[in-house]
């Protein structure tokens, strides 16, 4: 859709969600204005309603993100997709307890962190805001690169992590991170290989039903409580939960 065939109001709206977003410490109306380059009654109008609808709240004269905003991100780990991935890495975290497990999905710039279980929180599933995973380091980012099929998402990645900036010095040469990726499209995984005297990470990709790349599930092993045997039993355990992902029926 055409940026002037958006409404105007809602799209003010949305920005001053964001702009709240990112202050954890709150802000004050005065400040929301400012940073969303909008005069202050204006502003003011578009808060009390979203003060309203549960989206913002005012405490002691400064705004926050509001309630609402929590109970729709809780929903919307309640579809049945989520609810599988929750359930398969508490089961993976019970299996491999030193490990730490993931559960990404593609987004608009990369693939985005939604689910964890530390194994420093064992049992605990951690809902995450869409944490962006690096692209050219960590197994999940590497399997976004190999995997998402949207040429504007590729073009995003680059536009916010430069080659030249935060890969270069990775894998020394395009040629080489285009050789692992095409690796990992045939073997239908990664493993990063940076760091891998510290940690052991390993992804798989998740298809849907038509082929569609949909999601990635990883984990992150000390190496040192990691031999080879036990992390290929990680690797297998990833593949085996990725391929009884269940899917609706259209």
């Amino acid at each position: 859709m055409a940026n002037n065939d958006l409404v105007g109001s809602v799209v003010k709206a949305m920005a001053l969600v964001k702009i709240v977003s990112s202050a954890p410490d709150g802000l004050k109306m005065s400040e929301l204005a400012e940073a969303a380059n909008l005069k202050t009654v204006t502003c003011f109008n578009l808060v009390r309603t979203l003060i309203a609808g549960g989206f913002l709240e005012k405490i002691n004269g400064r705004l926050y993100v509001g309630n609402e905003i929590s109970r729709l991100s809780g929903n919307r780990f309640q579809t049945g997709f989520f609810r599988q991935a929750e359930d398969s890495l508490l089961k993976l975290n019970r299996a491999f307890p030193r490990a730490t497990v993931i559960f990404a999905v593609p987004g608009k710039n990369g693939m985005e962190q939604t689910h964890r279980v530390s194994f420093e929180h064992p049992g605990v599933i951690q809902r995450l805001n869409n944490e962006l995973m690096p692209p050219y380091a960590s197994a999940a980012g590497l399997l976004g690169l190999a995997f998402i099929p949207d040429e504007d998402v590729a073009i995003r990645i680059e536009e916010k992590f430069p080659f030249s900036e935060f890969g270069i010095n990775l894998w020394k040469s395009r040629k080489a991170l285009n050789a692992f990726l095409e690796k990992c499209r045939k073997d239908r995984f990664a493993v990063s290989p940076f760091d891998t005297d510290v940690f052991l990470r390993v992804s798989v990709p998740i298809f849907d039903k038509k082929g569609k790349f949909v999601a990635v599930m990883g984990a992150s092993c000390p190496a040192r409580d990691f031999p080879r045997k036990k992390f290929l039993a990680v690797r297998q355990e990833l593949f085996r939960y990725a391929d009884s992902f269940k899917f609706p029926k259209n």
